[in-house]
């Protein structure tokens, strides 16, 4: 049968470093991506209880080579995680590597080719290897970065930054949005606002998130009494691209995550509690992304109908939500299109509380892209490793009071693999 494993497939490790830049953030100053990774590694190994060797194949996501200097990282990466002598391909999917991974994984456990595969994803972008040694490292800027991402999609029509993230992925999704539904600039401004709010206080409840401040005490600790005036600060929070302002993107990090998937009839018994990958949708299509619609996109549709079809649910059956929000505005049209959200309503759910992790839509309780951080190929992993943390019931001060039975998990691989993938209890 069609888009159906034929073997069922379970998550039974997660490991995620913390986000943040490996020369400034205090708990990974002087680590290199080889620490960084081998530590994300370590706890999906001790989660499932296995070691590097326990393992028939690894699946190693990196997307820009300046993270480790060496386009076979998964080889050299074999001492540090101890899964030397195993089968092993080095892979990228951009921002949906490891998620895609995940996908991988499982197609490869229910074939019956390997029974047990780990799959890890890293990504510096904040630092790059310094000169030629794999140790060294010295900052990147923003700029660099940018252009460097890019150039995965801008290479081939000779064009160095020419359709430029921040007003393809922002601007014209809001205005957009705005003008489907018939909501204010100033309305629009006051969700967005509001959303940030959920970001940052779900960043402040997570010791791996890159930024652990909320909205309120970094607008109080720039002298402003009222958070939304500090939002409304040109200074502090200019328009990038109009509607959308700078604390709606992305922030950027180093980083790296991990899973373990088995088969089913194996994960059963571990120290820690298992969950069944159920189903996964993966669409990708190039620039454009949209057509008239700029909130459409069908690449997104299609992931999602594969991966509810592979899983046999329904959007009503959704406890827990991800969405790939290196644009606010973009993460909820894709809760929209998905039916976790009703059509033209996420700026009122967002307004409203509902998306915390205590309201009755929770979303990104991590932090999201924003306040967890963005390290390309690890993302898709710290999204999964949330998802179960909170099916388990360990996600500790943002806990959702009810443990999630059925989760979701999409992102986006610049530019553009919309992937979906479908948790649920085992």
């Amino acid at each position: 049968m069609r888009n159906q494993l034929r073997e069922r497939v379970a998550v039974t490790g997660v490991g995620c470093s913390r986000f943040g830049d490996l020369l400034a953030t205090p708990e990974l100053r002087g680590t290199s991506i080889q620490e960084l990774t081998a530590g994300a590694v370590r706890e999906a190994l001790d989660d499932a209880g296995l070691c590097g060797q326990d393992v028939d194949a690894v699946f190693a996501g990196n997307a820009m080579t300046h993270s480790s200097q060496l386009p076979g990282t998964y080889s050299q990466l074999s001492k540090w995680t101890g899964t030397q002598f195993k089968a092993g391909v080095h892979f990228e999917a951009q921002c949906s590597t490891t998620n895609v991974g995940a996908a991988m994984a499982a197609m490869a456990i229910a074939s019956g080719v390997y029974d047990t595969v780990l799959v890890y994803g890293l990504e510096t972008t904040r630092t790059k290897v310094k000169q030629f040694s794999p140790y060294e490292r010295e900052p990147i800027s923003h700029q660099q970065t940018w252009l460097w991402t890019d150039m995965a999609v801008n290479q081939a029509y000779g064009v160095p930054q020419g359709y430029d993230i921040f007003s393809t992925y922002n601007g014209l999704v809001a205005l957009g949005y705005c003008r489907k539904y018939g909501i204010s600039i100033e309305d629009f401004d006051r969700g967005m606002f509001e959303l940030c709010r959920t970001r940052r206080l779900h960043g402040s409840m997570n010791p791996k998130a890159n930024i652990q401040e909320k909205l309120e005490d970094r607008a109080a600790r720039e002298g402003f009494t009222d958070p939304y005036d500090y939002w409304r600060s040109a200074e502090h929070n200019p328009f990038v691209a109009w509607p959308s302002r700078l604390l709606s993107l992305v922030t950027t990090a180093d980083g790296a995550s991990a899973m373990v998937l088995r088969r089913a009839d194996l994960a059963r018994g571990g120290p820690s509690e298992a969950v069944e990958l159920k189903g996964f949708g993966i669409s990708y299509s190039d620039l454009p992304w949209y057509g008239e619609d700029p909130t459409y996109w069908e690449f997104d549709k299609r992931a999602t109908d594969a991966a509810f079809s592979m899983a046999g649910i329904r959007p009503a059956d959704i406890d827990y939500l991800h969405t790939h929000d290196c644009s606010h505005i973009s993460g909820l049209c894709t809760a929209e299109t998905m039916g976790y959200l009703e059509a033209g309503k996420g700026l009122a759910a967002a307004r409203d509380g509902r998306l915390r992790f205590d309201g009755d839509r929770p979303m990104s309780t991590h932090g999201g892209r924003h306040a967890f951080g963005h390290a390309w190929a690890a993302s898709a992993g710290s999204d999964t490793y949330e998802a179960v943390l909170q099916m388990r019931g360990q996600a500790g001060a943002r806990q959702i009071a009810k443990p999630p039975r059925t989760s979701v998990i999409h992102t986006h691989g610049y530019a553009m693999i919309g992937t979906v993938i479908v948790l649920g209890s085992l």
